[in-house]
């Protein structure tokens, strides 16, 4: 049921644009998918939220990433549309990726420093059109349980953007969804969305600063610890 679900509202997704070219109605098949994922598959989700967050203007949400169910989960938390910022492999995957590009996800191609500085400037021009954005700072799902370390392009986006980062805290995936396995367990998903944190007045120079206190909100919120530095040779 999941899988037919899946590809009958990929393909409305990868259409749409015949009559949207917002991409907002895949984001509206994004909330609904992610729903009806949940629900058939047994997982309750609770969500609690820090602060009441403004839906008239945009953000950048930060999260950890446990699960490839970190990605309906914070679908149904987040209550207004918000584009992801996906590394460019997904593009690739036939219907799914091509949904994703209906939608105007945005892709980056982390190996290409100047191509990840086009993606990241794309994205703050969305952002400045009044476009939230999801990103995984981590870059990639957590293989050991720690919260891995933060790449730095997210920080320059928000600082140049403007725009607030608001760190999300997400528990449970990774035992609803293990890595390498096929179905969705039964089971229950917390994620935790933190107070917007402000980023008017600062520039690249505090971009360190910015990383390291919105790692440690989520670290705090999920109860994830840092990953260890690997021991000096």
């Amino acid at each position: 049921m999941i899988v037919v679900i899946t590809l009958v509202l990929a393909a409305i997704a990868v259409v749409s644009p015949l009559f949207d070219r917002s991409g907002d109605t895949v984001l509206r098949l994004a909330r609904i998918w992610s729903r009806m994922l949940m629900r058939i598959s047994g997982v309750a989700l609770t969500v609690e939220v820090a602060q009441p967050l403004d839906a008239g203007r945009p953000y950048v949400f930060m999260s950890n990433h446990l699960s490839a169910a970190d990605i309906p989960s914070l679908y149904m938390a987040v209550p207004f549309p918000m584009r992801m910022i996906a590394k460019k492999s997904l593009a690739h995957i036939p219907i799914f990726g091509w949904a994703m590009r209906a939608g105007r996800f945005i892709f980056i191609n982390r190996k290409n420093p100047i191509a990840a500085r086009r993606s990241m400037d794309e994205a703050a021009r969305r952002i400045h059109a009044g476009h939230s954005v999801l990103l995984f700072p981590e870059g990639t799902r957590s293989r050991d349980g720690y919260l891995g370390p933060f790449k730095k392009g997210g920080f320059h986006l928000a600082i140049a953007s403007g725009a607030e980062v608001v760190p999300c805290g997400i528990r449970g995936t990774r035992e609803v969804l293990p890595p390498r396995h096929p179905f969705v367990r039964r089971g229950a998903i917390t994620v935790r969305i933190g107070a917007p944190i402000s980023t008017a007045g600062l520039t690249d120079d505090d971009r360190d600063a910015l990383l390291e206190r919105v790692r440690a909100q989520i670290s705090k919120m999920t109860g994830q610890p840092p990953r260890p530095e690997p021991p000096a040779s």
